[in-house]
C-alpha cells in the first residue's frame, strides 16, 4: 500500500478511538481495538503495550495477536540495546525495514519479511511509563497524513494512561470513632493484593506501575489506615469495611 486511507476514514477512525476512552476500556480492549479497528488498512499483526521498570526493562500490560505470549512477558532493555536506544529519543519511531533488526525485539514480536514496526513512548509528564509497540505485515503507507495520524493516536493513548491514573474514584469507610478513610481505585487495588501477600515487585507487575509508585502508594495507605506494616494495614482495612476477609468466605 502506498496511498494510505483517505483523511477522511483517518477522522472516523481517530473519533472511534476518542470515543471508546468515554468507557474507560482496559488494556486488553484497546489492543484489541487498535489491531481490528484503527489499524487494520495497515494490515497490523500485533499491538502490545508494555509498562516501563525502573530496571530497566519492559513488562507485558497487554497484547492482541501474540502466538506465543511467555516469549515476550519481559523485555530486557539491556538484551535489546538498539529498542533502548530508539526509546531513549522519547519519541514514535517507524521502522519501515525491519530485516536484520533481531536486536531490536524479540523473535516473537515483529516481522522480518518486509512489514513494519511502531515503536511509541506513552509518556506521563515526559517521562515514558508505557511502550506501545505494533507491527505490520505490510510497509507503512507513503502518505503524509499517517505521521499526525499516528501521533493523535499516541496522544489518545496519553490520554488513557493519565485516566487510568488519576485517583477520580475513590472509596470512603468510617471505623467505630466515625474516622473516615478516602482510598482510590489504584490504592484498593494494591490493598486487596497485599492482602493476598504478593510483594510490591509482583504487585507493580500485575498493575503495571512502576514498583517505586506501589511502594509509595503503600506508605500513602500506612499513613491514611494509621499503621506500621502490611499485615495491620490488612487488619485494620478489614475493621473499617475496606477488605473482605477472603479465608472467610
Amino acid at each position: 500500500m502506498t496511498s494510505g486511507q483517505p483523511l477522511p476514514d483517518r477522522i472516523e477512525r481517530l473519533t472511534l478511538l476518542a470515543q471508546s476512552l468515554i468507557t474507560n476500556p482496559s488494556w486488553e480492549d484497546l489492543t484489541r481495538l487498535l489491531a481490528l479497528r484503527i489499524f487494520d488498512s495497515w494490515a497490523c499483526d500485533q499491538v502490545v503495550i508494555y509498562a516501563v521498570q525502573s530496571r530497566g526493562s519492559l513488562v507485558h500490560r497487554a497484547s492482541f495477536g501474540i502466538d506465543d505470549p511467555p516469549a515476550v512477558a519481559e523485555i530486557s532493555l539491556q538484551q535489546h540495546p538498539e529498542l533502548a536506544s530508539v526509546l531513549s529519543y522519547g519519541r514514535t519511531t517507524w521502522v519501515v525495514d525491519p530485516s536484520g533488526t533481531d536486536r531490536l525485539l524479540p523473535a516473537a514480536l515483529g516481522r522480518r519479511d518486509g512489514g513494519g514496526i511502531v515503536i511509541a513512548p506513552l509518556n506521563r509528564v515526559n517521562i515514558p511509563e508505557f511502550v506501545l509497540i505494533a507491527t505490520f505485515s505490510e510497509p507503512p503507507p507513503e502518505n503524509p497524513a499517517s505521521g499526525p495520524f499516528m501521533s493523535s493516536v499516541v496522544s489518545l493513548l496519553e490520554l488513557r494512561l493519565a485516566m487510568s491514573q488519576a485517583p477520580t474514584t475513590r472509596r470512603v469507610a468510617s471505623d467505630a470513632s466515625g474516622m473516615a478513610v478516602e482510598f482510590s481505585d489504584r490504592q484498593q487495588r494494591i490493598l486487596e493484593r497485599i492482602q493476598d501477600g504478593k510483594t510490591n515487585k509482583s504487585i507493580a507487575r500485575e498493575l503495571g506501575f512502576s514498583e517505586s509508585t506501589i511502594r509509595q502508594e503503600t506508605l500513602r495507605l500506612y499513613r491514611s489506615l494509621g499503621v506500621n506494616s502490611r499485615t495491620d494495614a490488612v487488619v485494620a482495612a478489614r475493621a473499617k469495611g475496606l477488605l473482605q476477609d477472603a479465608s472467610a468466605s
